[in-house]
């Protein structure tokens, strides 16, 4: 049986994404708690060609994703290891200026009304986090943090998205030891 609808998103891991002569290496997945929302979209653009006075040719190419991933808060394990914060001599944590960041993978969980799928983004990079501040009116409105995410994809293969249902090679291993991409013959 196949999904009709799918809806919310779990178990959001995130990994290095190295590139070394060809080869591509995915980094031992992090599972940041408290995924809130992803809202990746597709770049494309439109080329036309008119001749004879009409619409004659026309292409769509397709571009990276970019989106925001909102989490409940972003941990400081996953700001030192995907964001370049630093540690402090006395114990706080920095947000530095131009911190060095990897780039990654993004993987998560998504509900269904038949199962739960299982999806990634390759060859990601990271921006900075947002956060509001805000005083406490009424009542207590819990404050998230948004990440902007850009995905390029898989350079060797041009795959920027896969998901995996249960059953799928890759669906049970997608959040211990997730590989890069292959396409099938």
């Amino acid at each position: 049986m196949h999904n009709k609808v799918e809806f919310g998103i779990s178990n959001l891991h995130v990994g290095t994404y190295t590139e070394s002569n060809g080869t591509v290496t995915l980094g031992t997945p992090y599972h940041q708690k408290g995924a809130v929302n992803f809202a990746p979209e597709q770049d494309s653009d439109n080329n036309t060609f008119y001749a004879d006075n009409m619409a004659y040719w026309s292409e769509y190419t397709e571009g990276p994703f970019e989106g925001d991933l909102e989490v409940a808060l972003f941990d400081d394990a996953f700001k030192t290891q995907f964001l370049g914060y630093k540690m402090l001599t006395n114990g706080g944590l920095a947000n530095v200026k131009n911190p060095e960041k990897p780039n990654v993978y993004v993987a998560f969980e998504i509900e269904g009304d038949a199962e739960k799928r299982r999806a990634i983004f390759y060859n990601c990079s990271l921006g900075a986090i947002t956060r509001e501040y805000a005083t406490i009116e009424d009542t207590k409105e819990p404050a998230t943090e948004t990440l902007a995410v850009s995905c390029i994809g898989d350079n060797a293969t041009g795959v920027t998205k896969a998901t995996f249902k249960p059953g799928d090679a890759g669906y049970d291993t997608l959040f211990t030891q997730p590989t890069a991409p292959e396409i099938a013959p």
